[in-house]
């Protein structure tokens, strides 16, 4: 599909939408990042350090899709590589979330050892394949499917916290099928904004969980 392009006050954007959308997602995770800081609950904490991550990652990816024609082969390949890793770690310290709720103190600490092996060969892989977007499809689906089926199956009656934040990493995994499926409104609206619009849902939900 064919690149979009506006000009504004003489700067060049390619993709706007997709820039803009990253932008916005930026913007509402370095606010739920802030909500959460102050918090003196662990995996409140946790799931802080997944939304500064998260607004990492998309801040990146307004580089990679508005400025890529401004970029050499190096700083793309570079600013993809800050992109993947922003979300490769949000993935681990949701994770480490979800542990330090539901696993006791000697399950915590294997699991923990397990998500920062898996984090371990994510790195490995973008270094050896290149950053690319299948690698993050690929991790969020192994570091997160255990996530949801942990939070939805220790959710009590009463209790909707682990249901929310089920329900928001539920409605991130279809980004990857829309990534992969190519579901698109057209060349002003493609899949990648598809996908945003959910990750911002996705978001909210789970934030509403963590509160």
């Amino acid at each position: 599909m064919d690149a979009t392009w506006i000009e504004v006050a003489g700067l060049t954007i390619r993709a706007p939408v997709t820039a803009g959308t990253n932008l916005l997602l930026a913007g509402q995770c370095l606010l739920y990042y802030r909500s959460l800081r102050s918090s003196r609950a662990p995996a409140a904490t946790l799931w802080g350090a997944f939304f500064l991550l998260m607004s990492f990652a998309t801040l990146a990816g307004v580089v990679k899709h508005g400025f890529r024609h401004q970029l050499t082969e190096n700083q793309l390949i570079l600013v993809r590589w800050m992109s993947n890793l922003g979300s490769g770690v949000s993935t681990y310290f949701a994770q480490r979330a979800t542990a330090r709720i539901h696993a006791g103190k000697r399950w915590g600490v294997a699991i923990e050892r397990l998500v920062a092996l898996q984090l371990l060969v994510f790195v490995s892989m973008n270094v050896v394949v290149g950053p690319e977007i299948m690698l993050v499809i690929a991790n969020s689906a192994l570091g997160l499917i255990p996530v949801i089926v942990v939070e939805e199956t220790a959710a009590r009656p009463g209790h909707t916290t682990g249901v929310w934040i089920a329900r928001g990493l539920s409605l991130s995994m279809l980004t990857g099928a829309v990534y992969v499926v190519g579901f698109s409104f057209g060349p002003w609206f493609n899949h990648i904004d598809v996908a945003h619009v959910l990750m911002g849902g996705s978001f909210y939900l789970i934030l509403r969980g963590v509160r």
